[in-house]
């Protein structure tokens, strides 16, 4: 027979593994963006995500709007698509309601941050 107290030191680790595993973010919803600019921060568009496994669709709205298609892994995605023959990537990492990312274009690099919308 195990003794209680054996039987409790084995399966710690295996509990504290349990506890320290966030859940899997949630990629979904309308985020609205803040870009990084040359004056400063600018609030300005969104996108909006939508997840099905590890596939991803997004429509990022601003000055017009683009839609792309990509992939998740953990909490990073990558979203590729092109306009009129000029291709994009969208990129970033999401940590609860928070967003980080950017939008390559040619050699234009823009970072922005984006937060969730309530209820999205």
């Amino acid at each position: 027979m195990i003794r209680p107290a054996i039987l409790a030191f084995c399966l710690l680790p295996l509990a504290l593994s349990a506890q320290a595993q966030a859940p899997p973010p949630r990629f979904d919803g309308i985020w609205d963006l803040i870009w990084q600019t040359r004056s400063g921060p600018r609030q300005s568009g969104y996108i909006e995500l939508h997840q099905r496994g590890g596939a991803l669709t997004g429509e990022l709205h601003g000055r017009g709007s683009v839609t792309a298609n990509g992939t998740v892994s953990g909490s990073a995605f990558v979203l590729r698509g092109s306009r009129m023959l000029v291709p994009y990537r969208i990129e970033g990492n999401v940590r609860g309601d928070r967003m980080e990312g950017a939008f390559k274009v040619m050699s234009v690099d823009r970072r922005f941050t984006g937060i969730r919308r309530r209820g999205s």
